[in-house]
């Protein structure tokens, strides 16, 4: 049995996307503004402003440190802090992935409603029925598991499973299975602080790398 999980390790990677752009080596944000929010309160990434990039990086490195601990290959399609388009990720994944391994894709981010009032967390694939519902459903399900007591799950249950669907860039250009993954909003006070909470990205972060053994284990 170690044989056969060894073997799907060998052929399996995990094409890793940390969402738009993060700190320069001057100390800039070097994505757009919509992807800042200022809070009257609090502590954040610089002051009381909550970068998403920044969260985003975090979180995706955390899982990337875990695949990698536990044998599992992964590339990181994003840049440490340059906001490279879309087009270049994606195609990247799609050679590694033809060239390389095959595998999934997980597009990491935090939401923001604009008017500071939404809550929760989601799971995106494309439109209609593929392989990605599968993932999502895993996904939706183990972050269910280690932090549904703390946070708001929304879903989109219209179809039979909890993932919302999108036809965002990185889930219908991808030639493999791919997710996008919204946690929670940042432009809500209580979200941020929880996105804050190393707690909670912890938990995240685990929840993704047990999508993906259960994607293995298939």
């Amino acid at each position: 049995m170690s044989e056969n999980k060894n073997s799907m390790n060998d052929n399996l990677c995990v094409f890793l996307d940390a969402g738009h752009g993060g700190i320069d080596k001057n100390g800039n944000y070097t994505t757009a503004p919509s992807k800042m929010y200022e809070h009257s309160r609090g502590t954040f990434h610089n002051g009381r402003t909550f970068y998403e990039g920044v969260f985003n990086r975090t979180l995706t490195n955390r899982v990337a440190a875990k695949l990698t601990k536990l044998g599992i290959a992964n590339i990181m399609v994003s840049h440490e802090y340059v906001d490279i388009s879309l087009n270049y990720r994606v195609d990247m994944a799609n050679w590694y992935y033809r060239n390389f391994k095959k595998g999934i894709y997980i597009s990491n981010h935090a939401n923001a409603s604009g008017s500071g009032l939404a809550r929760g967390f989601e799971v995106y694939t494309s439109p209609g029925v593929t392989a990605s519902d599968t993932i999502a459903e895993f996904h939706w399900n183990n972050v269910k598991d280690l932090l549904g007591d703390r946070i708001s799950m929304r879903s989109d249950t219209s179809d039979g499973d909890h993932d919302k669907e999108a036809r965002f860039f990185v889930l219908t250009r991808t030639v493999m299975p791919a997710m996008l993954v919204e946690h929670l909003f940042f432009d809500n006070y209580e979200d941020a602080t929880l996105l804050m909470d190393d707690e909670v990205v912890e938990r995240f972060a685990e929840a993704q790398v047990r999508t993906v053994i259960n994607f293995m284990n298939l």
